[in-house]
């Protein structure tokens, strides 16, 4: 007894979008993306095997990888059929460039009411202030490098120790640009400090030496010198107060670099003596 097969359901456009936006206008097979290609919906389970177009059996495939580049014997109005399915096909780009770009519109509108709780959120703080055309630049990019939730958090830090305000409650305006400055440091030692939670006191020396120290202070090796010294078991009062009684860059890197080569003698001794 013969069986029909089932009845291929039409794929909407808005499931097709849903599907490629989800998919990143990308195959997800051989990593081709449009408009480069067209690309096809393709069931994980065939709708002959009972298959529905339910989005979680849809991925996004290139032409080539959906029809398996199989070859197809012509029929006889070869010409017509290949000019019919060529406009077909470019019918289907032109859809898919409009889908791709709604999708970025999209993006961009999501971006930008990202970008306006985060400086409402900074404004909070601020009353009578409010972030710059710069501001906001700054604030996209750290954004991007972080999260809206990191920088949130970032922003309560900076708020609490930074600001400064006058006997009247204005905010002094140097201490506003100093505390939005610190937005992304402090993101940094926050992500920093889940994999290594004594990273937030090696930041906190560094600071104090920085202070103390004159304007060729160096951020990167400090902080280098300060890991190799806590890597050797020097205590972080000890490393403290080599950043509190430093008042050059040279006393405290040479401070440091001095206690780090007496610790690492002390630790070779102790593995030659065992």
């Amino acid at each position: 007894m013969n069986r029909e097969r089932p009845a291929r359901l039409s794929l909407s456009r808005a499931l097709r979008f849903e599907v490629f936006k989800r998919d990143s206008f990308k195959c997800q097979y051989c990593g081709a993306t449009a408009p480069q290609v067209l690309l096809h919906l393709d069931h994980i389970v065939p709708v002959s095997a009972g298959g529905t177009n339910e989005i979680t059996n849809l991925v996004t495939s290139c032409i080539d990888c959906n029809l398996g580049k199989r070859a197809k014997l012509l029929a006889d109005d070869a010409a017509v059929t290949k000019a019919r399915n060529q406009l077909e096909e470019l019918q289907e780009r032109r859809e898919q460039l409009t889908m791709m770009m709604e999708w970025n519109l999209s993006l961009r509108e999501l971006a930008q009411q990202t970008l306006d709780v985060a400086a409402d959120y900074w404004q909070h703080y601020t009353p009578g202030w409010s972030v710059a055309d710069e501001g906001r630049r700054d604030l996209a990019k750290w954004i991007k490098k972080f999260s809206l939730q990191e920088v949130l958090s970032a922003m309560d830090v900076a708020a609490t120790h930074y600001l400064r305000f006058e006997a009247e409650g204005a905010i002094i305006e140097e201490s506003w640009d100093s505390a939005f400055s610190k937005i992304p440091g402090i993101c940094r030692v926050e992500r920093e400090s889940k994999d290594d939670p004594e990273i937030r006191e090696l930041y906190f020396i560094r600071g104090i030496a920085r202070r103390n120290c004159e304007n060729s202070f160096r951020n990167a090796e400090a902080l280098e010198l300060l890991k190799d010294a806590r890597f050797y078991g020097i205590s972080t009062d000890t490393l403290r107060t080599v950043a509190i009684e430093s008042y050059s860059w040279y006393r405290f890197s040479t401070d440091l670099r001095l206690l780090i080569r007496e610790a690492r003698a002390s630790s070779e001794g102790e593995s030659d003596e065992t």
